[in-house]
């Protein structure tokens, strides 16, 4: 019963309290970024085929619904936007996403609860306004989605800042992986309910996917800056017992008065999770942002099944994201393996095994769409051991400035995203199978080229130029 209870307060705590924000925070604004991607499904006129193109992917590729969907998606659609200007919106939440290095200066220096407060508050308003302002022009679009790239980019370095001062190292692993639970979350919801509002909603479907998600995040912010505080020195209810537990085992400064910017830029520890987060975001931007349109193209799937298939990633990441941050959590606190082993270990193996299942994806026939929908599911459980290795990584060699090595990372990220989503549509001009068979085998390739950089440069003691005042 003893251990029970302490379970129980535990999970109840102050730092797991600020894990659920986090996790809520990540989920909404997650579908702030995938409301695009579901949107292009109902919002795009398809281009008119020949009879003989139709009969020609009918024969060769064995779809079904091909027609039905083809005439639905005429008679429902909006706007005739070039296949350019479709790519550079897609990537243009990325484009915004580079500023995400901003994130971990800002959120080290005036505290995580105002930057990612303030990085919903702005999100949430520009995605209301999305609807509207699309109607005007398209290229209005794309700068709306360039600035709500830009402000979400803020939020994934302010909550590392901010487990940088609340997360106990035996605990970090499985904290950081239930928080992007709640990013993966965010797919599901927002893919599986995007399709739904596509069909069913109002404002001709679309465009009730941004007033609904943008509505529900401003609604958020107000519970955010009530039940969120930046370390466990300011927090009015916090116990005794557990303050005295954080700060005996979180060794971090409160906030950071100088950067060592040429030690830290140097560092190959940096450069390890650098080329970690571009393999890993990679991969993670093909999943949220372009298999719908993998989904409508080649399998030519209905729309409300669309957001269900395109989903399967996000519910193996959601299962499996907890699972593996506590599996690290274990392996170190037992010490049957070191840190460096089990970062290697996790980041590899979620690499390699998402290299493989996509390059088998890939030579699927469009036919075989439960066969194709398990192994996303799949893909989706290898990328989760990510929380075990490079998505943790920055806490091990650099935690009071853990917010700025990941904002540095998440640029890179940023990049990946952007060239993930320009290369995607540049190889794909007709959505042909073949032509995603490349889209699938480049990705992997991104994925093993990633995992063996990461496995060369990491580092997880404290690094030299990390020891600051005050850590």
């Amino acid at each position: 019963m003893s251990k029970f209870t302490n379970k129980i307060k535990r999970y109840y705590s102050c730092r797991w309290r600020l894990c659920y924000a986090c996790s809520m925070a990540f989920l909404l604004i997650q579908t702030l970024r995938v409301d695009l991607g579901m949107a292009f499904v109902c919002m795009l006129k398809t281009p008119n085929r020949t009879t003989e193109e139709v009969n020609n992917t009918t024969s060769n590729q064995l779809c079904s619904g091909l027609e039905n969907h083809s005439i639905a998606q005429t008679f429902e659609g909006e706007f005739e936007w070039s296949n350019t200007l479709q790519s550079h919106m897609l990537a243009g939440f990325f484009y915004g996403y580079t500023v995400a290095g901003f994130g971990g200066v800002l959120a080290d220096k005036y505290g995580g609860k105002r930057v990612l407060g303030a990085s919903l508050l702005s999100a949430s308003i520009l995605t209301i306004l999305h609807p509207s302002l699309s109607r005007i022009s398209g290229y209005i679009t794309l700068v709306l989605r360039i600035l709500t790239g830009a402000v979400s980019g803020l939020l994934p370095p302010a909550i590392q800042s901010l487990f940088g001062r609340w997360g106990p190292p035996q605990e970090i692993s499985l904290s950081i992986g239930f928080v992007y639970a709640g990013q993966i979350l965010g797919n599901i919801v927002g893919l599986s309910t995007g399709g739904y509002l596509c069909v069913y909603g109002f404002d001709n479907g679309w465009g009730s996917i941004f007033y609904v998600f943008g509505g529900l995040t401003l609604l958020f912010c107000c519970v955010w800056f009530y039940v969120v505080h930046d370390n466990p020195e300011v927090h009015p209810t916090i116990s005794e017992e557990e303050r005295s537990y954080l700060n005996k085992t979180i060794k971090c400064q409160n906030v950071v008065r100088r950067v060592p910017w040429k030690q830290l830029m140097l560092s190959p520890a940096v450069w390890a999770i650098n080329f970690g987060m571009f393999a890993y975001a990679w991969t993670n931007v093909s999943f949220q942002t372009l298999l719908p349109l993998y989904m409508k193209e080649t399998l030519n799937v209905n729309t409300t099944i669309n957001g269900l298939m395109s989903s399967a990633p996000s519910v193996g990441q959601i299962i499996a994201l907890p699972l593996s941050g506590r599996i690290a959590d274990f392996l170190r606190s037992k010490k049957y393996l070191s840190t460096r082993a089990v970062r290697i270990l996790f980041q590899t193996f979620s690499m390699m095994a998402s290299a493989s299942l996509l390059i088998v994806i890939g030579f699927l026939r469009c036919d075989k769409s439960i066969q194709i929908t398990l192994l996303f599911f799949l893909s989706g459980i290898s990328l989760s051991f990510s929380s075990g290795g490079v998505l943790v990584n920055n806490n091990d060699f650099a935690p009071s400035y853990a917010g700025i090595v990941f904002g540095i990372c998440s640029f890179f990220g940023a990049i990946a995203g952007s060239l993930c989503s320009v290369a995607a549509k540049a190889l794909t001009p007709n959505g042909t199978h073949e032509e995603w068979q490349m889209v699938f085998a480049l990705c992997a390739a991104v994925c093993v080229s990633g995992a063996i950089l990461f496995a060369i440069l990491v580092k997880t003691e404290t690094q030299v130029w990390a020891r600051g005042e005050g850590t």
